[in-house]
């Protein structure tokens, strides 16, 4: 959830910065923090008045535009947590907090929607939205149908629907967490939310957001699985999204592994699944994500030999030398594809093993078989994160895929050896 701020911030395309009011008269939240207005705001409220025509205005006027105006514009989750401890946390009355919060989801969602202020405004809106809390320190309830009616709104900006997004997996993150009695009729709320996330279609999100949000939309069923207990058969329509998503080798690698995994709890979860074709899906799987990875090598040295270069070491396209304990210079282990793809493909193949495990559970035959495959693919993906070398990833690709493996070209005999002093390039114009 911490990188989703980034995530929206780099996606919003819009930057409009027209206000829908009058410029507020403090330009930064610590001008407000300090003001006499702001002070006269918290002694009142601490004494247990009511929130009156005043206080409105201070929040309404001054407090919540502090979410778009330039002044703020590098501390916007500072000022959000700033904003909630001035405004909120020094109310006494119940009463007059309700009032309060009421007042702020109400504008909070306008601004979410509105074109008159910056993208990223909304967004920060629509982010606050989601963190308001109630007098309790718990989220904040009566935002929840804000924020879901912001998600599904075709209309609404998909970075302002991501933000409301988060807002939404905050709330059954915690609903998951507390273990409270009325727990399944507040998380059943948001199931219709999730359910049109996951069956967005192809044109009313950009392909980066649209995987973003049925990704995150996977996992917050997973917990609204653990919620819901003997009534998961309301997700049955994330379930149907899922599978199709799955089949479909168009949406990326990482999504169709996610609704692996939520699948295979969803059938721990006593919903009836074509279990075999998810099963030979995920097989397929650990087959496509090793590929994705041995690419990678490949493209890199095939880069190599067309010119002359190396990514590898200084880059200079000499022999890389190390040294052993003695001292004495031995040849380097070249290693051509980057850290994060192995980190990458360790979790797929860990997290494929993980839910074929499951998955088995509910087989009558050949579970045994499917335990030992997920056991292998388990250890092949604790040790491309243990051992990061190309070698590691070529040992899986021979292990799960063989007829994928590139073999190394000879070297070409020199016919005068003596007259061989450098070496030659491919040229680029000769390819087949």
């Amino acid at each position: 959830m911490q990188s989703v701020g980034l995530f929206l911030f780099a996606l919003a395309a819009n930057f409009s910065f027209v206000l829908a009011q009058n410029e507020p008269r403090y330009n930064r939240i610590a001008s407000l923090e300090a003001s006499n207005e702001m002070k006269a705001y918290q002694k009142d409220l601490r004494s247990g008045a009511p929130f009156v025509e005043k206080h409105q205005q201070l929040l309404l006027d001054e407090g919540l535009p502090q979410l778009f105006i330039d002044g703020n514009r590098l501390d916007r989750a500072q000022v959000r947590q700033r904003l909630e401890k001035i405004f909120f946390e020094s109310i006494a009355d119940s009463t007059a907090y309700k009032k309060a919060t009421d007042t702020a989801v109400k504008q909070l969602a306008e601004l979410a929607r509105s074109e008159q202020i910056s993208i990223n405004g909304s967004i920060n809106a629509a982010l606050f939205l989601g963190e308001l809390k109630d007098k309790q320190g718990q989220l904040l309830t009566t935002a929840t149908q804000p924020l879901s009616e912001i998600v599904s709104d075709d209309s609404v900006t998909p970075a302002v629907r991501i933000a409301g997004l988060a807002g939404l997996g905050k709330r059954i993150q915690a609903l998951k967490a507390s273990g409270g009695d009325n727990n399944q009729v507040e998380v059943a709320r948001m199931v219709p939310t999730l359910n049109k996330i996951m069956a967005l279609p192809v044109e009313s999100v950009p392909p980066i957001g649209r995987d973003w949000m049925q990704g995150q939309a996977l996992g917050f069923s997973r917990d609204v699985l653990t919620i819901l207990g003997d009534s998961s058969q309301e997700l049955e329509g994330v379930v149907k999204s899922a599978l199709t998503i799955l089949k479909n080798s168009k949406r990326s690698i990482d999504l169709r592994i996610r609704s692996v995994v939520f699948l295979s709890y969803s059938a721990n979860a006593g919903i009836t699944l074509p279990t075999n074709e998810i099963l030979i899906a995920a097989n397929e799987l650990v087959k496509e994500s090793l590929r994705d990875a041995y690419g990678i090598i490949q493209d890199k040295k095939f880069e190599g030999e067309i010119t002359g270069l190396s990514d590898i070491g200084m880059g200079g396209g000499g022999e890389m030398m190390d040294y052993d304990a003695m001292g004495m210079p031995v040849d380097k282990e070249k290693n051509y594809l980057p850290i994060t793809y192995f980190v990458r493909s360790s979790w797929r193949l860990v997290t494929l093993a993980d839910s074929v495990t499951r998955l088995a559970k509910q087989l009558n035959n050949n579970k045994e078989q499917y335990e030992e495959s997920a056991k292998r693919i388990r250890s092949y993906g604790v040790k491309l994160y243990e051992e990061p070398k190309d070698a590691s990833l070529t040992s899986a690709i021979e292990a799960f895929d063989p007829q994928s493996i590139v073999p190394e070209a000879d070297e070409p005999e020199s016919k005068d050896p003596d007259k061989e002093t450098t070496p030659k390039k491919f040229s680029p114009f000769k390819l087949k």
